[in-house]
Formats: C-alpha cells, sequence, structure tokens
C-alpha cells in the first residue's frame, strides 16, 4: 500500500475497510462514556448485596421502591433483582429522572428478613 497524507481524518472508516482493514469498533467522535452501553443494550446492574446469611435456597424479592421526585410505577415495571440481590435496570428504558431507594426482602423456608433502604438508584 502506498503511503496517504498525513492528514487522520483522510483514513476513514469506509476506506480502511476497502483496504481489508476491518475495525473492531468504530464509535462515533463525541458519543459520550455511555455509547458501548447504549450500542449493546448493556443493562445496568448493581453489586451484589454482601452479609446475607442462611440456608439455601435464599429467595430475594423487591419489598418497596421509594421517590420524592421519580416515578415509582415506571421503575417498578423495568427493575428485576436476582437470588444475591443485584438489582438490574435496562439500559433502555424511559424512566423520569430522579432518585429512587429501594428496600428488599430475602427469604427462605420458614423465615424472611426485610432489608430497608440497602440501595439507591439514580437515574440521571
Amino acid at each position: 500500500y502506498e503511503l496517504l497524507a498525513e492528514d487522520p481524518e483522510y483514513y476513514t472508516p469506509e476506506l480502511l475497510i476497502s483496504w481489508g482493514i476491518l475495525p473492531t469498533q468504530i464509535i462515533e467522535v463525541g458519543a459520550g462514556e455511555d455509547y458501548q452501553r447504549a450500542q449493546w443494550g448493556t443493562p445496568w446492574v448493581s453489586n451484589p448485596i454482601e452479609g446475607v446469611d442462611g440456608t439455601a435456597p435464599i429467595y430475594v424479592s423487591i419489598k418497596s421502591v421509594a421517590s420524592n421526585d421519580g416515578d415509582v410505577g415506571k421503575l417498578k415495571a423495568v427493575l428485576t433483582v436476582k437470588g444475591d440481590g443485584m438489582l438490574n435496570v435496562p439500559c433502555h428504558h424511559d424512566i423520569p429522572v430522579g432518585r429512587y431507594v429501594i428496600s428488599l426482602t430475602f427469604s427462605n423456608e420458614g423465615y424472611s428478613k426485610d432489608v430497608d433502604n440497602c440501595f439507591t438508584i439514580i437515574v440521571k
């Protein structure tokens, strides 16, 4: 291949592909820090909750969602929780901006424990 001008804008994705140089990913200029998450639809997940002991299996459910400035119903419609207390919110949603406080219930055969206000989700 012959060397081209020093101008980096000359090396467009289309030109590179025509030469057989296939990019693994083309990121748009100014796409932002969450570009890849939006591109692949990767959900937002929390850390698992720590310090929960008991006889397996331990089941986790959402006890309540509270907010002073958001729409609790919209968050409840898409929020899920895994067995280790890890919360999951889809990447693409219509949850209004706000601060949401989550309470969980942990239970196993014959016993349950509520953990109030253990997570805060901030939607920007």
